[in-house]
């Protein structure tokens, strides 16, 4: 049976006037808004979240409830990259300076057009739900702070924070969201927050969180980060294209919903990923049972193979290495492998060492083996 807080976020999401998000995207805005939403998700989990749901591009860029059944609070995100600059007070409120004293006043109900006017009337249209909204942007916002500090160097603050003749003209524009007769305007229901994630790159910034949520995770999952990564941004990625109407909030989840299951079924595919390291390890095992490599070159291509782990966890490919791998496979279609590793091994090497002289041995080795490892996983 659906509760009344889930009928109100439907009912939110489903207004136009409400959710409509101002504006839209180039495609590496997109990106940065699903690049942000994904730490995010990281950051839940991390802290202990039980369940939650996020919805794109629904209830502004991004929803967040913490649960897809009965949740009983709502965050709201207008998520914004910026390329150059800090934000603007009248940028974000279609408000005159009030610091500049020749400015031409404007009418307070202009703030319902702006960026913080849109999230302060999605945020107060909740009433069964306790509701906030946050401005998330890699840029700083030059708004000036009750205590002498600028909001542009604050990784985090509320609108009840700014400088009292901003405040009461914030708090002007505000009252005109609300209907008559209701609450005075309550500017801490909106947060400022700066966000450490470059938007010409974000991969890199998501792969270094996920190794690191991995590692505490399941250690042995880390080598697998990108994977992670890959995977959760193509899930995620078409939530918020879609532009059908809904006619249910269940619909609705289906269609821009990604609930803490959703990521706790990504995680479990992993245990279904073989582990490359591991199953290198057997091989240089078995190759040094068989006479094929001595102890020490095999620890040194041990050695060679978790770099090149490390390497692949924050994407990007050398040049050179994308030859060597080009031939790697090349080499392996022609010639299929016997029932020793060593003579197998033997031939390989004779024939890429030459073409590749740069590499040296033990990381030639290594890349020759994970190529030679995948086919034989491809073939499962």
């Amino acid at each position: 049976m659906e509760t009344s807080q889930i009928g109100e976020v439907f009912q939110v999401a489903t207004n136009k006037a409400l959710t409509e998000t101002g504006g839209g995207h180039s495609q590496k805005g997109v990106d940065f808004q699903r690049a942000w939403a994904l730490s995010r998700m990281f950051e839940t989990v991390d802290e202990g979240a039980t369940d939650f749901l996020f919805l794109f591009e629904a209830i502004q860029d991004v929803a967040v409830l913490d649960s897809p059944t009965d949740p009983k609070s709502i965050r709201i995100y207008q998520v914004k990259k910026k390329d150059r600059k800090e934000w603007e007070w009248s940028e974000l409120t279609e408000l005159h300076n009030p610091a500049k004293p020749k400015a031409r006043p404007k009418d307070p109900s202009k703030i319902g057009t702006s960026t913080i006017g849109k999230l302060y009337s999605s945020v107060i249209a909740f009433k069964n739900l306790k509701s906030s909204g946050s401005f998330v942007s890699n840029a700083g916002t030059n708004l000036p702070l009750s205590n002498g500090a600028n909001a542009a160097t604050s990784v985090s603050c509320d609108l009840s924070q700014l400088r009292s003749d901003h405040l009461t003209l914030l708090e002007e524009g505000l009252k005109t969201l609300h209907d008559s007769g209701q609450t005075v305007p309550n500017p801490a229901l909106i947060s400022i927050e700066k966000v450490s994630l470059p938007p010409d790159d974000p991969a890199t910034h998501l792969n270094g969180l996920a190794v690191s949520f991995l590692s505490k995770r399941s250690a042995k999952h880390a080598g697998q980060a990108k994977a992670l990564v890959d995977a959760l941004l193509a899930q995620i990625g078409p939530l918020g294209s879609k532009t059908d109407s809904c006619s249910s909030f269940k619909e609705l989840c289906q269609q821009r919903g990604y609930a803490r299951s959703d990521f706790i079924a990504a995680l479990g595919a992993l245990e279904t990923v073989p582990d490359m390291q591991a199953l290198l390890d057997a091989w240089l095992t078995r190759l040094t049972q068989e006479g094929g490599i001595d102890f020490m070159l095999a620890t040194a291509t041990r050695v060679a193979g978790g770099r090149i782990f490390t390497r692949n966890l924050i994407g990007g490919e050398d040049p050179a290495v994308a030859a060597l791998i080009s031939d790697c496979d090349r080499w392996i279609d022609a010639n299929p492998p016997g029932s020793d590793l060593s003579p197998y091994f033997q031939k390989a090497r004779a024939h890429l060492e030459p073409l590749h002289r740069s590499f040296r041995s033990p990381e030639l080795i290594a890349h020759f083996m994970l190529r030679a490892i995948k086919k034989c996983v491809d073939l499962i």
